[in-house]
């Protein structure tokens, strides 16, 4: 039987796992990781709910917590004074920057309040 599956070369993916001290920390690797991190392009996030829906969990925490961060700079562009809207938008490109990066390496990244309200969306 062994030698059968030998034959076959059948691959399975599963998500590689990470050990840090008692943590394990989750890693996603292919296809997803790309998809996740087009997400933090600005208004990509929402086209990608909407065409990826229950797809992989993965980019959907992604794709909803880049729509959370996109949300707030839109609510900060419109309510901050000239330079507060510079900083805010140095800020925000930041927050992305990083988020896609996270993306790309297969992890997710926890910001304390867009997450919260990232996984409350049920899109």
């Amino acid at each position: 039987m062994a030698n059968f599956l030998d034959k076959l070369k059948i691959e399975i993916k599963f998500p590689e796992r990470e050990t840090r001290g008692e943590t394990v920390v989750r890693t996603y690797s292919g296809e997803e990781t790309w998809v996740a991190s087009t997400s933090y392009i600005p208004f990509i996030s929402a086209a990608i709910l909407v065409l990826r829906k229950n797809n992989s969990e993965f980019v959907s925490f992604h794709a909803r917590l880049a729509l959370v961060i996109l949300l707030f700079s839109i609510f900060a562009l419109v309510l901050l004074p000239a330079i507060l809207k510079i900083i805010a938008a140095i800020i925000v490109y930041m927050l992305l920057v990083y988020g896609a990066y996270h993306a790309i390496r297969g992890r997710k990244w926890y910001l304390p309040i867009a997450s919260e309200m990232a996984n409350t969306f049920d899109l």
